[in-house]
């Protein structure tokens, strides 16, 4: 009878364990995946900002560190379809020596900038399904050749995301979740060879890059800003129209 009774115990435990598995399982299985939330930069303390009588599930705060800030930046949603401006600006010996300032639109892919260079020159580039196309307003010969990654990023004279991401861990010097440009944003400062130090701050909301700086021996040599984003795009007419009037994408299509 003895035995009988700890077989009986044995095999309700067994139970109760298998249960108690299962339940975890399914819990994790088909419970909604939580939100990335960012602590607030002007909190004294790191809180969920989610509210509490929404009923909605509660968002993971994420501490923005030298360690994780490129995970973060790689997590960021960037908008497939905007407007802006991009102004540019390059020093040497602490005066300014040159500004860029560019008309940036992006739609499921395509980019274009008209970018007015410090000559007095507006160069005009439209890089989308693998394909540059560059021409000036000085001519109507409309260059054409193969885009890489980082040709929409660099015909706007900016650092590319590729820049952000594959800078050495060990070279991160400081990272934190701040406000620029009225947008909060992740930030991220590296030194790099060179006796460089570069600044990045990347949108929370648009996952755009909306500002950045390099210093060389402690003098800024470059810098980055972005304003007036606006998302969707609209459907502006000849966005992206070469000046023959062959149109290459139309916005929302």
């Amino acid at each position: 009878m003895e035995d009988k009774k700890r077989t009986v115990m044995a095999v309700l435990i067994i139970v109760v364990v298998l249960a108690a598995v299962l339940y975890s399982f399914c819990l994790n299985l088909f419970a909604p995946t939580p939100r990335l939330e960012l602590p607030d930069p002007d909190a004294t303390q790191s809180l969920d900002p989610v509210e509490r009588e929404s009923g909605q599930p509660g968002g993971i705060v994420v501490e923005v560190t030298p360690r994780t800030v490129q995970s973060l930046i790689a997590y960021l949603e960037r908008y497939e379809s905007y407007r802006r401006t991009v102004a540019v600006e390059y020093f040497s010996a602490g005066k300014s020596v040159g500004t860029v300032t560019a008309q940036v639109w992006a739609d499921g892919g395509w980019v274009r900038s008209d970018a007015a260079l410090a000559s007095g020159a507006v160069e005009h580039a439209v890089v989308g399904e693998g394909t540059l196309w560059l021409w000036y307003d000085s001519g109507p010969q409309v260059y054409t050749g193969p885009a890489g990654q980082r040709s929409a990023d660099l015909s706007q004279r900016l650092p590319t995301y590729e820049d952000v991401l594959a800078l050495d861990k060990d070279d991160l010097t400081a990272a934190g979740y701040e406000e620029r440009e009225g947008q909060p944003c992740v930030y991220v400062e590296a030194k790099t060879p060179g006796n460089y130090t570069e600044r990045y701050w990347v949108s929370v909301d648009s996952g755009l890059l909306v500002a950045a700086e390099m210093e060389k021996d402690g003098e800024v040599v470059y810098a980055m800003s972005s304003h007036d984003v606006v998302s969707p795009l609209d459907q502006t007419a000849g966005v992206f129209t070469l000046p023959g009037g062959e149109v290459l994408h139309r916005p929302g299509e």
